[in-house]
């Protein structure tokens, strides 16, 4: 299966020829063209790629906010990213936002190799949904690929643990909050009726157990009217 593939990089024409050199050297991949980010919306829409690899260099956040709103808008195009080093904080970002892999310029001809394979076994995937739902059986391990670590960016995340990825802010559906409300009116009225009870059984307590000295009370109460009944007749 070819893989035609678009370059999004604007860190110069060597870097890019580097890429272009490393995509030409696998067969699995076809190099329909080099874009900036600028036109790369345009160009992907006209192209149709099935792959697409961002340079994030030289303005990283750019880069990455490029590849969510790309990713957001074409689901079945998969996406490369690269850069200058391995940086943790950019791996995170990267994988949250959907790219399949994350290559660095200083490693990235001995593991190209092992992310071409992953990429063309995802986009017979995406591409053939006949076989996806004759084998509905194959579903669990095709997540369980899409959510494992890409080979050789373990050790860069562990090196990088403090670095913060961007954050993703969740979408909340309304089925999702109405289901949230009733849940919490749900816990709240049943917390009441609870409470309720709890106090019916104190009140019921407290009507049945008098206190000792009440009884002592009336009982002397009774003497004294009794003395005064004798002695004032």
């Amino acid at each position: 299966m070819s893989l035609t593939t678009l370059i999004i990089c604007e860190a110069g024409e060597e870097k890019a020829k580097q890429i272009e050199e490393l995509i030409k050297a696998h067969s699995e991949l076809r190099l329909i063209g080099t874009v900036n980010r600028q036109s790369a919306a345009k160009q992907i829409a006209s192209l149709t790629p099935k792959l697409v690899w961002i340079e994030l260099a030289p303005e990283p956040m750019k880069a990455l906010t490029l590849l969510g709103d790309l990713r957001e808008q074409h689901p079945k195009i998969q996406f490369v990213v690269s850069n200058e080093t391995l940086d943790g904080g950019l791996i995170k970002t990267s994988m949250q936002l959907g790219a399949t892999d994350f290559l660095d310029s200083q490693t990235w001809k001995d593991q190209l190799p092992d992310v071409v394979k992953r990429v063309v076994i995802k986009a017979e995937q995406l591409h053939a949904p006949s076989a996806a739902a004759a084998a509905p059986a194959a579903a669990p391990q095709a997540g369980k690929e899409k959510d494992a670590m890409p080979p050789g960016l373990a050790a860069a995340l562990a090196d990088d643990d403090d670095d913060e990825p961007i954050a993703v802010k969740p979408k909340t559906t309304p089925a999702a909050s109405s289901g949230l409300v009733d849940s919490v009116q749900a816990q709240s009225q049943t917390g009441t009726t609870q409470a309720m009870r709890t106090r019916s059984k104190e009140i019921k307590g407290s009507a049945t157990a008098s206190p000792p000295w009440i009884w002592a009370v009336i009982f002397g109460l009774f003497g004294l009217s009794f003395l005064f009944w004798k002695l004032y007749p």
